[in-house]
């Protein structure tokens, strides 16, 4: 009876002592959290869906195929611009992983206090890297699913343009000189004209700096006074001080009683999080994961928003005036005149299409994004408008009705209505859309535009 007592005594002395020390934690919470471990609560949709451009395509696409049709109208033409698929990640977050997330593993494993609950501990214990340095961007099993599945779906939706031959004087295809974009085209083809059907396709030659499909490269103005200028991260840096960010990193830190975890830290893993996810469809999301709770994993992805917002889109005027270069390939490529091939694919990188998408008007917030907007409803999300496999198609229809050649504008194979078109309507005329990029096209003179102009200092 005694030994009971005492140990009931014990026991509510030492229940009394961690709350005590719950309650006086800076970093904690929630009492649950401190007191025992828990598994992450976070369902695979949300994960998916905010992972900026590391984003899977299959969360964005649209899987009604049937063919797009309209009364009188027939599809003649098609210029369609694509990102690569999902791919590896860069070889600085490839060292960054073998190196900081391996430490952080061992760190959490270690550590008795964890608060990962023993399911996720045991996926984090059979967590390995293999990727090389060497396969640093490349492709993968996924991405090539995803551009072979799109064709197939543009195939359905087109059937009479989009032929299942191959015909070089119908099709044109061109990628960047990247494994990436390759393997992408590749993929695309054989969705079109089956796996026998693409030893025939011709490519021209890729080039690394290329004026319609990256003409960014060859703009060293953009180069210096965007690309390289630090005033253009100022937001992102910002927001890193912020109390959401502050926040995310400290449940890190309580979910894993690892207390030396920092911000950029917490970026890689978000990092490693979303390759890992958009890997494997079938798979649970990567264990890295587990780290987030919603409000963390959303401060990441505004984090991600704000960056590509002033280096590829809104942020500075040169950045998608720019992208007239593509612009102006589309219009002489979807004329009804044209002798250029019907259907044209290019297919391209993150920093392309978001400036593509900046050019066109689209997806454009009232003010510019700033670190003090991540409450805010926004238009500009990259992980809807620029995941991986993120594709813009402009399709021609020749019409019977009396209106004209008629501009079908698809973003992640949807139809989208551009500013300065009617907004009741698929279908804008050829020449309104001409008229409304006009001043743009007549003055698309990349050399011109590029041109750094030097300062003479008097003294």
């Amino acid at each position: 009876m005694i030994k009971s007592l005492i140990f009931v005594v014990l026991l509510v002395v030492s229940e009394c002592f961690v709350l005590q020390a719950a309650a006086k934690s800076p970093n904690a919470s929630t009492e649950e959290e401190l007191l025992e471990p828990q598994c992450s609560n976070l369902k695979r949709h949300e994960i998916e869906s905010h992972l900026s451009t590391k984003t899977p395509y299959r969360v964005v696409a649209n899987l009604d195929d049937k063919p797009i049709t309209y009364p009188e109208c027939r599809a003649t033409r098609i210029w369609s611009v694509i990102r690569h698929g999902t791919r590896n990640p860069s070889k600085e977050h490839i060292e960054g992983t073998k190196f900081r997330l391996v430490q952080l593993k061992e760190q959490i494993l270690k550590n008795p206090q964890t608060k990962l609950c023993p399911e996720e501990l045991i996926r984090l214990r059979f967590w390995n890297f293999n990727i090389s340095s060497e396969e640093e961007k490349y492709l993968t099993a996924e991405g090539e699913d995803e551009l072979q599945e799109l064709a197939e779906r543009m195939q359905n939706r087109f059937p009479n343009l989009l032929v299942d031959e191959y015909d070089p004087d119908l099709y044109y295809f061109k990628y960047t000189k990247t494994q990436r974009t390759l393997k992408s085209a590749e993929s695309f083809t054989s969705g079109l004209f089956g796996k026998h059907g693409i030893g025939s396709v011709e490519y021209p030659e890729a080039l690394h700096k290329d004026p319609v499909l990256r003409f960014y490269k060859l703009c060293k103005k953009w180069q210096t006074d965007v690309d390289d200028n630090p005033k253009t991260f100022d937001n992102s840096k910002r927001f890193l001080q912020e109390p959401e960010i502050i926040e995310a990193v400290n449940h890190m830190r309580r979910r894993t009683q690892v207390q030396n975890i920092t911000a950029e830290d917490a970026k890689l893993i978000y990092t490693i999080c979303g390759f890992e996810t958009a890997w494997y469809p079938q798979q649970d999301p990567s264990v890295w994961c587990s780290l987030f709770n919603t409000d963390a994993i959303r401060a990441f992805e505004f984090f991600e928003d704000l960056e590509y917002f002033w280096n590829d889109g809104y942020g500075y005027e040169l950045t998608h005036r720019m992208a007239c270069a593509a612009m102006k390939n589309m219009f002489e490529y979807i004329d009804p005149n044209s002798n250029k091939p019907n259907a044209t694919f290019y297919f391209t990188h993150s920093g392309t299409l978001l400036k593509v998408l900046a050019h066109l008007g689209l997806y454009k917030d009232s003010e510019p994004l700033t670190y003090r907007d991540f409450g805010r409803e926004r238009a500009w999300r990259t992980s809807v408008i620029d995941a991986f496999a993120t594709n813009l198609a402009f399709v021609l229809y020749e019409c019977d009705n009396g209106n004209g050649p008629m501009i079908l504008t698809l973003h992640q194979e949807r139809p989208i209505r551009l500013p300065g078109c009617p907004q009741d309507q698929d279908l804008c005329s050829l020449k309104t859309l001409k008229e409304k990029y006009n001043r743009y096209l007549t003055s698309c003179d990349l050399e011109e535009i590029c041109h750094i102009h030097q300062e003479h200092d008097e003294n």
